[in-house]
């Protein structure tokens, strides 16, 4: 009786170290794909106005989790991601330094910026230059 008491013990203790390890796995891997997204949706944004041959205006709204691309003159969407919960990336947090960007035809921004995207206690930090140089950090 009391073997059966510690095997079941020791499966406990060895579950939830299992489950606590593969929910930080998970996270880090949602914060990760969701920085890819949004360094290559950036850098198709500055290369976005040279096409376009118009100024193209990157919209951030941190409290929906959401950027845009759209036309500045027009407002003619070219593109909508949303991370928060209920998307493939479910992270807690989209943070900016700069809300509205514009993009001239040159490749030139109106400003540089960063842009934290975290899940849980793990974050990760885009930026953007004004040149259209963008990377990202841990």
């Amino acid at each position: 009786m009391i073997e059966m008491l510690l095997v079941l013990i020791v499966l406990g203790i060895l579950i939830t170290i299992v489950v606590t390890k593969t929910s930080r796995i998970m996270r880090h891997e949602r914060v990760n794909r969701a920085t890819q997204v949004l360094v290559q949706d950036l850098q198709n944004g500055f290369a976005m106005a040279g096409r376009q041959r118009a100024p193209v205006r990157l919209t951030i709204t941190p409290t929906a989790k959401t950027y845009k691309f759209t036309d500045r003159l027009s407002g003619t969407t070219y593109l909508t991601r949303t991370m928060s919960s209920g998307t493939e990336w479910q992270l807690s947090s989209l943070t900016a330094t700069a809300t509205t960007v514009d993009i001239l035809p040159n490749g030139i921004g109106s400003t540089p910026f960063s842009v934290t995207l975290a899940l849980g206690d793990y974050s990760r930090t885009v930026t953007a230059s004004s040149a259209g140089f963008v990377r990202s950090r841990q």
